[in-house]
């Protein structure tokens, strides 16, 4: 299952932005669409406003704006009349179409060459007529009157419309639309997204650098680095009492961690000397399969002891013993020291590294332990007249395979986890090895899990950073 990687606060919050921008955007054409929508004297004002201006540009092209399909496929609905000059004794008409919308208002068309019509006053009006587009219903006809230049002429130019059948409105919305609301928006929201984004992302400042302590933190708890309490300085009031929680929950634990460390380092000690007095009297008893059980018994409890030891000792250790530690060298070691082990056994083992060293930061003795672990399971779990065989790569993994019965899928996790035996049986060993084994690869940067060995087996990669968090 594939999982979207988490944004920023910031990034939300842009994201959000964004959203009610578009959303106040919409909300904003709607409302300029629904206002000039009720505003009927306005619409047809601005509309009557646009057939003027394209008729004068068609005058100024040279055309004749009385061919215009508007005009011949709505005779009833639209027309115009355009004069020159501005004083009504020297008014000529320069070209109309369907001149008798203007007629039935009562103007004066001047068509008569030099007539001495009315002076023409710039302004619109409306009046209910007859049934003028042929409806059946008295008519409600619109009329601009306008002034034009062109070069050093002037026109007045008279329009009239009837009900606007051809939706002329639509253009004049879009113009409205465009010059009012998108332009602004173009302009203001991103700035003002902008603004508010920059803003937001320094108001945020305090909560991402308690982010970054938080990931410190999670690596402190994953190294056994000592824990460090969160900054809540500058912090918004509803975020300093979550710090002020967590700081209490951090020092609790560190005390609750420390205070196990401590008593399962001060029960390992004390078992020590009494285990080893133990076994000293326990041999002096008669041979015998008894006496052998015991002993066996008794050597397992004394790796118990000494597990539980170097567990509470791992974190401590880390802290004050990092160094630079050759992994390659160190398995050689491992796989020389418990020679002497497989082949007792009837088994032997097999070493390959890169013949440079392969170096992470950490604490050398921890690192022997966990190869130590695995390598010690291998001999116990192989058949004899089996090889085990120990790798160090140059990724930093350190890989272990044996012949022995393998791992089931069900029990590849489970065999990391303390004193947990397949079925419950038991077996030798101290039932934390392999969980030791994980907790200082953790402790190193990295991890350890089991595969299948082609061929029968089991195969423990141990993979470590290439160097510990400081």
């Amino acid at each position: 299952m594939n999982h979207q990687p988490n944004r920023t606060l910031a990034q939300l919050l842009a994201i959000r932005m964004s959203l009610v921008a578009v959303g106040v955007s919409f909300a904003l054409m709607a409302l300029t669409t629904l206002y000039y929508t009720l505003d009927t004297p306005q619409l047809r004002r601005l509309t009557l406003e646009l057939q003027v201006h394209h008729i004068i540009d068609a005058i100024r092209r040279g055309d004749d704006p009385a061919t215009w399909t508007l005009y011949k496929t709505y005779p009833g609905s639209y027309g115009f009349r355009v004069f020159d000059h501005r004083r009504a004794s020297e008014r000529k008409l320069i070209t109309e179409a369907n001149a008798g919308l203007l007629t039935s208002l009562g103007t004066d068309s001047g068509s008569s060459g030099n007539s001495a019509g009315k002076d023409l006053v710039s302004g619109l009006s409306s009046v209910t007529s007859g049934d003028i587009n042929g409806d059946g219903e008295p008519d409600n006809i619109w009329l601009l009157t306008s002034r034009g230049e062109i070069g050093d002429q002037f026109y007045w130019v008279q329009v009239a419309m009837v009900d606007d059948p051809a939706w002329q409105w639509k253009a004049v919305l879009g113009t409205e639309l465009f010059n009012h609301v998108v332009v602004p928006i173009l302009f203001i929201v991103p700035a003002l997204m902008l603004a508010v984004y920059l803003a937001t992302r320094r108001a945020l400042k305090p909560l991402s650098r308690i982010a970054r302590q938080a990931d410190e933190l999670s690596g402190a708890v994953a190294s056994g680095r000592p824990f460090a309490l969160l900054s809540g300085g500058g912090l918004p009031l509803e975020f300093d009492g979550v710090v002020t929680g967590i700081n209490a929950m951090i020092g609790k634990l560190d005390r609750s961690l420390s205070l196990q460390k401590e008593f399962t380092s001060d029960v390992a000690h004390q078992l020590r000397t009494p285990l080893a007095v133990l076994l000293l009297e326990v041999s002096a008893l008669p041979p015998g399969d008894a006496l052998n059980h015991v002993k066996r018994e008794l050597g397992d409890l004394a790796d118990l002891v000494n597990q539980l030891l170097r567990f509470a000792q791992a974190e401590d250790a880390m802290v004050h013993q990092r160094h630079a530690v050759d992994i390659a060298e160190t398995a050689r070691k491992v796989c020389e020291d418990l020679a002497g082990a497989a082949f007792g056994a009837g088994k032997q083992i097999e070493f390959d590294a890169p013949d440079e060293g392969v170096f992470v930061s950490g604490q050398p003795a921890l690192i022997d332990t966990a190869i130590r672990n695995i390598v010690d399971n291998a001999i116990k779990l192989s058949p004899r007249r089996s090889t085990i065989f120990v790798r160090v790569d140059a990724e930093r993994n350190i890989i272990v395979e044996d012949c022995g019965p393998g791992v089931p899928d069900a029990q590849k996790e489970l065999i990391f986890k303390r004193f947990w035996r397949a079925d419950g049986r038991r077996v030798s060993g101290s039932g934390i090895g392999l969980t030791l084994v994980r907790r200082i690869a953790f402790l190193h940067g990295g991890d350890v899990r089991v595969e299948d060995r082609p061929g029968g087996g089991a195969r423990f990669v141990v993979t470590l950073g290439p160097t510990a968090a400081n």
